[in-house]
């Protein structure tokens, strides 16, 4: 993006040489353009570049050049121009500083920032999910017979939901300084306001911030229809956001990748969000709740209404991921030529053991449930599931910081 990228030109000297304003190419959006406004004497000079993509991520690099013989221009000197395309990365100390702090920005620091928010982002999701799909499958006649139950259930969603946004807020603005700090120089108030992934950014922030004051409303039983409906409101938008400041948005093929990257982020959340809420909000509002009816039975009731929606979204993750894939590794030698392709081999292995554990949930422990030995077997079984997702989305949160394979 125009607005975020800069160009230094070094003169043999070490004196900047005066550029027009950076623009696009018309001919390609992946190169950048200045006009030298002076003319060169003779002498070697350095083209240092940063710039960033249209999903945020930065590049950077430098070359050099040699002019041979001072030239006496005729014509307007601004007529002269750089173009840089950002495949070429020679290393000066300008440039190298520029590319310590992209380092620092894609370090542990920030990877754990993204880590972080794709967690709380499951959990957020699976709150909103776990209040619509498990709790409104139940029917009418057994949440009035057990009213106690679904309350403490609605409230530890509430709360749980509460928190995960909060956890993305911070995540968030933790993404943006890495942003800063990758991008020295450009003023904040450039990359939120100039960039498309700067106003998705603030949707983001904005959907968290709604979605705290709806989750504190529902948590107190205010509104309580009116304040789920604002926090389901909240999650859909942040459904949307990953793909306009990821891998999506940047694609030449983003008409096709963003609604699949969308889909995906929905599906994966709902399915593995939501047994998150039944692992560490169902069980135990299950246990905690006065009424005749065992843990057991209650807990299988939950698992029975959630087993519909596993599958759906499970089938929709495979779908969605597998297109996304093919969009960004074609030919399929980038699986193993490139570094984003190692990493996309890691995650589709961890996501096979993910669905190997899922299936020996569904097989193995589902029709045991009713009894608290189920109970015992499903809470050790989901755990394994959820471990296996947590390592999922760590990779995650190092893959979409790589650039694409070119």
């Amino acid at each position: 993006m125009a607005a975020v990228s800069r160009i230094f030109l070094i003169g043999p000297n070490s004196d900047t040489v005066r550029l027009s304003s950076v623009r696009l190419d018309s001919a390609d959006r992946h190169t950048i353009i200045t006009a030298v406004l002076a003319p060169l004497d003779s002498g070697k000079y350095t083209v240092s570049w940063s710039t960033a993509a249209s999903d945020g991520h930065a590049s950077s690099g430098a070359f050099t050049f040699t002019v041979t013989r001072a030239q006496k221009v005729a014509r307007p000197a601004s007529s002269e121009s750089i173009s840089v395309a950002p495949t070429e990365q020679k290393t000066t100390k300008l440039g190298s500083r520029i590319n310590n702090a992209v380092q620092f920005a894609l370090g542990a620091p920030m990877w754990m920032a993204r880590w972080a928010g794709f967690i709380a982002l499951f959990f957020l999701i699976g709150a909103v999910s776990f209040r619509y799909v498990i709790v409104g499958r139940i029917s009418a006649a057994l949440r009035q017979s057990d009213a106690a139950f679904h309350k403490i259930a609605l409230m530890g969603a509430a709360t749980t939901g509460l928190f995960a946004a909060v956890i993305m807020v911070v995540a968030s603005i933790l993404k943006l300084y890495g942003e800063t700090v990758a991008m020295p120089g450009v003023p904040a108030a450039t990359m939120l306001f100039s960039t498309s992934w700067g106003w998705a950014w603030m949707a983001q922030i904005s959907a968290c911030l709604l979605a705290i004051i709806a989750f504190a409303l529902a948590h107190n039983g205010f509104r309580n229809n009116a304040s789920w409906l604002l926090a389901a409101l909240s999650a859909l938008t942040l459904a949307v956001t990953p793909a306009l400041t990821g891998h999506a948005i940047a694609s030449d093929e983003a008409f096709i990748a963003v609604p699949l990257d969308i889909v995906h982020v929905l599906a994966g959340s709902a399915w593995l969000g939501t047994l998150a809420l039944i692992l560490f909000v169902g069980i135990g509002s299950a246990a905690k709740a006065p009424g005749d009816l065992s843990i057991g039975t209650r807990v299988a009731t939950l698992v029975n209404a959630f087993s519909p929606l596993a599958l759906f979204c499970g089938a929709a993750v495979v779908a969605t991921g597998v297109a996304t894939s093919l969009l960004h590794v074609l030919p399929i030698s980038r699986l193993w030529t490139s570094t984003y392709g190692m990493t996309l081999i890691v995650k589709l292995a961890l996501v096979s053991l993910l669905f190997s554990l899922g299936a020996w949930n569904w097989r193995r422990v589902k029709p045991n449930l009713g009894g608290d030995e189920g109970v015992i077997a499903l809470r050790f079984s989901a755990r394994l599931e959820l471990a296996a997702s947590v390592l999922v989305l760590a990779v995650t949160a190092f893959l979409v910081a790589l650039p694409l394979p070119e």
